[in-house]
């Protein structure tokens, strides 16, 4: 490949694996066309560096827009295999281009086609309308695209779709075979060449085969024109289709079928077989991306709710407590967090109609396609004007509840910087001064959301306050050390043991007395004084109908990395699921942990260490960076020059700090490496500029050490994976020391 390619890295550490997908009912929802369900897979897929090439009836026009969306830059496959198209310098074998694409035509042209098509209807008299008979407005209506999306469907290079004014005519469809043409059936029929998308899979699986090597292929469908396509692949997935049913033309040797429909199944496959690790090379990296990946598919938000959830005889029970929907007039779902929208996703699955109103809290980029429940986006970690607007459209919601409701809450990481009401004469920007200030200094979650909770209307249990008489169930993805229900999301629905006098003195204690705003300081004081009203305390009337659940957290998911780890080879512990405190002295009981532990070993031995939790950086630097980050750079000092040792550090959720990574990988080669190329990975980290150094040195040396995810959908803290091997001894069987210095010369 040329070295102009983006490709080049991830393909280094990927497992040669390569997947190609269809797009409508499969990676893309038959209704919104939204592909937001499959974000969890969509971003380890990227992780792992595994090219995702789109194989669909779309026309170029549409898949490029679509491939934009995605941030998607592998070649694509349009109408049903007509054309592959390859961007320039992609392949080293391809010179050739136009528009930027090396092109592979493979259907018969599209005037071609619409000319045989007009003339077998004049023959037979077929009532049938292809997509050239119809007007923009009538192909939005017949497809549910937007009239700009539906624009770009009429531009049709291969195929042409078609539909019959009634039930589908036999003697047209037997027509087109016997013109030497052919036929297949999507969300509707379409009339093309002999290609197919099996013949274009196939081509270009052997471009990758000649550039890579032996490729390990996966293929998701869920109609009759994707047959060809998953009869092309070393792995078949046949997505469920919206009404629970499969195509049933399709049966296939070694075909997997998926439990959930459109990009929620396509989601649970791809994470299933990226745990799976079903073939290739076994590098450090992969077998990290491996562990870390069956981490998160154990904490899938959507999962968890339907695992802790169970509606039968219109009962809806959690966790052993029972609802009977009869008892309630409304059901009303609200929530905020990271992980959120799946968790409401799981919520509208189950109860569908039955959900009266909701709104739930995301932060940006973190959105599901829902049905029953609004969504706003919001930022994190500092808040903003719409988490403002969303808490106060919220706590409406509760303060109209009543004892014939139930509130659903949805409660998950990042809720407590976006479900924000400021309390009575503090402001938004005051609220984002000291969360910055507070963040900078190194607090801790808990002592933040301390804070947070007393400059808060609806934090500290006031959630379930407003929401009184109410029933209230809330069930919480945690993201905090020990599942404290008073620290998850600040507490809405829960009581809180800290005070205004606790809150001020983690003001004294990091020294920002002078620097915090002066409405947050006299608020405080207000409340010390009693002039304030405190946070909702044990015992409360208010919460005598609130139940709080815990649905998932880090141990969960560090349950799933050590089995992971135990079925890849590996001898695997959790050390810890409380890792706290700052990031650089974390980063110093790993490296002895893990230098302890490798000391121990037999040669050859391979272990596997796990930590969780969540640790802290104290900015002092000029620099951008997250904890993981910083942990990672940390550890790579520590363990500098030490063979064996690799190190993943990442927070579940995707982000890591103001950043677009994960965390990072480094080994005992990270330092050295850096110095070969001049870098001095000490200054960068004295400069808190964890981000800049590994962005720097993966563009020098081509090496992927920044792990990329993109937005999980879930968020369980950070994890740590220590991947120890202990090398063998040159075993020297010598007879004197002539020949020992012979053979060390040869070695």
């Amino acid at each position: 490949m040329s070295s102009a390619s983006p490709f080049k890295t991830p393909m280094r550490i990927m497992r040669k694996t390569l997947i190609f997908s269809d797009l409508d009912g499969t990676l893309l929802d038959a209704v919104r066309y939204s592909f937001n369900d499959a974000l969890p897979a969509l971003s380890l897929i990227q992780a792992h560096g595994v090219p995702l090439v789109l194989c669909s009836s779309k026309t170029r026009a549409e898949i490029e827009a679509c491939r934009q969306r995605m941030h998607n830059f592998h070649p694509f496959i349009t109408e049903n295999g007509g054309g592959i198209f390859i961007p320039q310098g992609y392949f080293s074998a391809l010179v050739d281009s136009v528009d930027g694409y090396q092109r592979i035509t493979l259907g018969t042209p599209y005037a071609e086609i619409r000319r045989h098509f007009v003339a077998l209807r004049e023959r037979l008299g077929a009532s049938v309308r292809g997509f050239a008979d119809m007007t923009v407005e009538e192909v939005a209506e017949l497809t549910g695209l937007s009239c700009d999306d539906a624009i770009l469907s009429k531009q049709r290079d291969f195929d042409e779709p078609f539909v019959f004014d009634g039930v589908p005519d036999a003697r047209f469809l037997q027509a087109i075979e016997d013109a030497g043409l052919h036929w297949t059936q999507g969300r509707v029929f379409h009339i093309m060449g002999k290609h197919d998308k099996g013949l274009a899979v196939k081509t270009l699986k052997t471009l990758y085969e000649r550039e890579y090597g032996e490729i390990y292929s996966i293929g998701l469908g869920d109609s009759l024109n994707d047959l060809p396509l998953l009869q092309a692949v070393d792995r078949p997935v046949l997505i469920r289709h919206e009404d629970g049913s499969f195509d049933s033309r399709i049966a296939i040797a070694g075909l997997m079928k998926t439990q959930s429909p459109g990009p929620q199944g396509w989601n649970e496959a791809v994470l299933k077989l990226l745990s799976a690790g079903d073939a290739g090379e076994e590098t450090p990296a992969s077998i990290l991306t491996h562990i870390f990946s069956a981490a998160l598919a154990a904490v899938d938000p959507y999962q968890a709710v339907l695992n802790a959830a169970k509606l039968e005889n219109d009962c809806l029970t959690v966790a052993g407590a029972a609802y009977p929907l009869e008892d309630f007039s409304r059901i009303v779902v609200v929530g905020a967090g990271k992980a959120t929208a799946r968790m409401a996703l799981a919520i509208e699955a189950l109860l569908g109609e039955r959900i009266s109103a909701g709104l739930i809290i995301v932060k940006e980029g973190h959105a599901a396609s829902l049905d029953r429940v609004g969504q706003i986006a919001a930022s994190h970690p500092v808040p903003n004007e719409a988490g403002v607007e969303g808490a106060q459209r919220i706590l409406e919601m509760a303060r109209a509840a009543d004892e014939r409701t139930l509130v659903i809450c949805l409660l998950s990481g990042g809720a407590s910087a976006l479900l924000v009401a400021p309390a009575a004469g503090v402001t938004l920007q005051d609220k984002q001064e000291v969360t910055t200030l507070l963040l900078k200094a190194g607090a801790t979650i808990g002592e933040l959301n301390a804070v947070r909770k007393h400059l808060s209307a609806v934090k500290g249990g006031r959630l379930a306050q407003a929401a009184y008489p109410a029933q209230m169930l809330t069930m919480i993805l945690s993201d905090v050390i020990g599942d404290r229900l008073d620290v998850i999301a600040s507490g809405p629905t829960a009581p809180d043991e800290s005070s205004f006098d606790y809150a001020w003195s983690m003001i004294e204690k990091y020294g920002l007395t002078e620097k915090t705003p002066l409405r947050v300081m006299n608020y405080l004081q207000r409340g010390i004084a009693a002039l304030a009203p405190e946070t909702v305390k044990d015992g409360d009337p208010c919460l005598h109908g609130t139940r709080n659940v815990i649905i998932a957290g880090v141990g969960r998911a560090l349950a799933a990395a050590q089995e992971k780890a135990r079925q890849l080879g590996f001898a695997a512990e959790i050390v810890t699921a409380e890792l706290q405190g700052e990031a650089r002295n974390a980063a110093r009981f790993l490296a002895l942990t893990a230098r302890m532990t490798q000391a121990g070993l037999k040669a050859g031995e391979r272990r596997c260490l796990l930590f969780g939790g969540e640790t802290t950086v104290t900015v002092r630097g000029s620099g951008k960076g997250g904890r993981n980050q910083e942990l990672a750079l940390a550890f790579a000092l520590e363990i500098a020059g030490q063979s064996g040792v690799t190190l993943l550090s990442a927070g579940t959720d995707g982000g890591d700090g103001p950043t677009d990574a994960a965390g990072a990988l480094v080994d005992g080669n990270t330092a050295g490496r850096a110095h070969r190329f001049g870098m001095g990975p000490a200054a960068y980290l004295d400069d808190n500029n964890s981000y800049g150094f590994f962005q720097q040195l993966d563009n020098l040396s081509g090496e992927h050490s920044h792990f990329m995810t993109g937005p999980t959908g879930t968020n369980v803290m950070d994890i740590q994976i220590i991947l120890l091997k202990k090398e063998p001894m040159p075993n020297f069987t010598t007879v004197n020391s002539d020949e020992k210095s012979e053979e060390l010369s040869k070695r």
